[in-house]
């Protein structure tokens, strides 16, 4: 399921076991299992580029424009008629699932059931409610209620997704406590002999003038003749390449059996081993894991698609992540001679889309001022990728040309947004102001403080005030942002156990161990940093980022190679060290004829310096 939008996704519904008649055409077989153990990621990413969504982003379906024919709510009721475009891309959805799922990948639209698609979401769109069973509408035509109950009771639907698209997607992940027990949405969209299928699509207005879609997609359709399709099981994910953008870690595993293959009537004895290959680690199912909300496992012979599906999901999974391999082994099956049997894959996850994540959150700039944007992948991840949308909300504020480059053009505010088809929009807010002659970054200090602002080190607190010292506060914050920009995670946090400030920031900061107090009740936020302070700062920085990367082998400091200082003797006795191995670690440095100036007070431009330092120690170097 994709974040951020209400939705709600109903159980498909189960048929009897009658099959459409069709023509039989002798044709080669086409082969699951030689299918998905043959194929590259290239041939994936080859297929993605065929069958990739009309957009990038899930908004582009938002409005009325999407129709030939618009639908009306009221009577006279119009079910509306989908502009055709919109309908070949839920199409290409479809499509490429059966791709991966190594299943023939040429589904049609059915243009004859468009009317009848197009009215069932009408009707579920009327009564505000998602139902394969609709209520007919007081003032609504008998034989046009009849159609959408049609439509309704033979398809998948879903509510309050904005493309046909992100529908499809959301068919496949199937995993809430009420769809996890048959993953029958799933079974129907890789159901080995569906050929044809439609869709409807009509949004209503909610009390708050939300536009709120409600979907259909023709579910029960079998007219690919069963010889056309070869396989002994077909499971999502599939054997061999995968991508991980289509299979979140809270999705269930599922395996369909061919029932021609394989008894369905003895299922007591399945047993499933999901491996992580990785680190080993393991999940164990059967028929004692009953919880739809952690560690889960069921065999499920209805009428959904293929009639015999083992469904597994593991618990405490986290991440799936690119190049995680997976093996399942499956035990406790019989075929249809009476032998116990077994099956065993591997999965291989893959990025199908490089991933984009920018590393700042917010900048100040000013008129005339450019940045260049950094993000968490390599520097080229920007320019080279073809499947992202990277854009200025207001370009006549700030502009950003294809390599991240921002350039601040006049005083206001805008956002900087990059989607792809797959993660969360990424942003980062710009404030543009006039530039200010008295307050300026020194010379010396101009380049550290650009490549700072690119890589997020700077947040609009911390860029002003340049030649004055910064504050305790300051300098935890920056500190503990920093940390969080490397890892790329949030550090673990504590209520502030001072008197005198109470800030996520100063928690996260003592919890760590980055800073302590002045005193054990104070921690005086607004007292500046000596220069040697910040030294053992660092250290304490220096040794918590090892910690937390697991960096033992990372160079350490010794302070039996750096010459003295001349002013060594104004060091204070604690702090002498943590200058030294500072200074060693390249991570602050002198001020000039020799001199530290232990006791002189660290300001924000060098401030931005030395987190700058520590930034490139441990990402440009890493």
């Amino acid at each position: 399921m994709k974040t951020g939008k209400m939705k709600a996704l109903l159980a498909a519904v189960c048929i009897a076991a009658s099959v459409a008649t069709v023509t039989t055409v002798v044709m080669a077989a086409s082969d699951v299992q030689t299918t998905t153990e043959g194929r590259s990621k290239a041939d994936i990413i080859q297929k993605w580029q065929q069958y990739k969504p009309m957009a990038v982003g899930f908004d582009y379906m938002n409005g009325m424009n999407i129709y030939e024919e618009q639908p009306s709510l009221q009577a006279p009721y119009k079910a509306g008629k989908l502009k055709k475009e919109y309908i070949l891309d839920g199409i290409k959805a479809v499509n490429f699932i059966r791709y991966l799922a190594g299943l023939p990948d040429d589904v049609k639209p059915d243009w004859s059931l468009e009317l009848q698609e197009q009215t069932g979401a009408l009707v579920n769109a009327v009564n505000q409610k998602l139902t394969h069973t609709p209520s007919k509408p007081a003032d609504m035509d008998e034989a046009q209620y009849k159609l959408g109950y049609a439509g309704t009771s033979s398809s998948n639907l879903y509510a309050g997704d904005p493309t046909l698209y992100s529908n499809v997607l959301g068919y496949m992940s199937d995993s809430d406590t009420s769809n996890i027990d048959r993953v029958g949405h799933r079974r129907w969209i890789i159901n080995p002999t569906m050929k044809q299928t439609m869709f409807g699509f009509v949004y209503s207005k909610t009390e708050n003038d939300y536009m709120y879609p409600y979907a259909a997609l023709h579910a029960f359709n079998r007219e690919r003749p069963k010889d056309e399709v070869s396989y002994s099981y077909v499971s999502w994910p599939a054997a061999g390449y995968f991508p991980s953008e289509v299979f979140a870690p809270q999705d269930a595993w599922s395996v369909s059996l061919n029932p021609d293959k394989y008894d369905k009537t003895r299922v007591e004895e399945i047993h499933v081993t999901l491996t992580r290959v990785s680190d080993n680690k393991s999940w164990s199912f059967d028929k004692t894991n009953t919880d739809k909300k952690g560690r889960y496992f069921n065999v499920e012979t209805g009428g959904y698609g293929i009639p015999f599906c083992i469904i597994f999901r593991p618990d405490a999974l986290e991440a799936i992540n690119s190049n995680d391999q997976f093996r399942v082994d499956v035990s406790g099956i019989y075929d249809k001679g009476g032998r116990t049997t077994s099956i065993q894959f591997e999965t291989n996850f893959f990025q199908l889309i490089q991933p984009v994540q920018f590393r700042a959150q917010s900048l100040l700039l000013k008129k005339g001022e450019q940045i260049q944007l950094q993000t968490v992948q390599p520097s080229s991840v920007l320019s080279s990728n073809i499947d992202g949308k990277l854009y200025s909300d207001h370009p006549e504020v700030a502009s950003i040309n294809i390599t991240g480059q921002v350039t601040a053009l006049k005083a206001g505010t805008t956002e900087i947004r990059y989607k792809n088809y797959f993660q969360e929009e990424q942003r980062v807010s710009i404030e543009v102001v006039n530039s200010n002659s008295s307050e300026k970054v020194s010379e010396w200090a101009m380049e550290a403080y650009t490549k700072a602002k690119g890589n997020g080190i700077i947040g609009n607190y911390l860029d002003r005030n340049y030649q004055k010292p910064i504050n305790r506060l300051d300098f935890a914050q920056a500190a503990v942002d920093l940390c969080e920009n490397i890892l790329g995670k949030p550090l673990e946090g504590m209520d502030s156990p001072f008197k005198d400030i109470d800030d996520i920031s100063v928690g996260k900061a003592v919890k760590n161990g980055l800073i302590q107090g002045t005193s054990t009740a104070a921690f005086s936020p607004w007292e500046t940093l000596t220069r040697q302070e910040a030294a053992s700062l660092l250290i304490r920085l220096n040794d918590r980022l090892n910690q937390l990367l697991h960096k033992d082998g990372f160079p350490t400091a010794s302070t039996n190679s750096i010459a003295k200082f001349a002013d060594d003797s104004q060091i204070t006795g604690w702090a002498r060290d943590n200058v030294y191995k500072a200074v060693q670690l390249g991570l602050l440095g002198g001020v000039g004829q020799g001199n530290f100036n232990p006791r002189g007070h660290l300001t924000h431009e060098q401030t931005y310096i030395i987190l700058e330092n520590v930034f490139e120690r441990f990402i440009t170097k890493a």
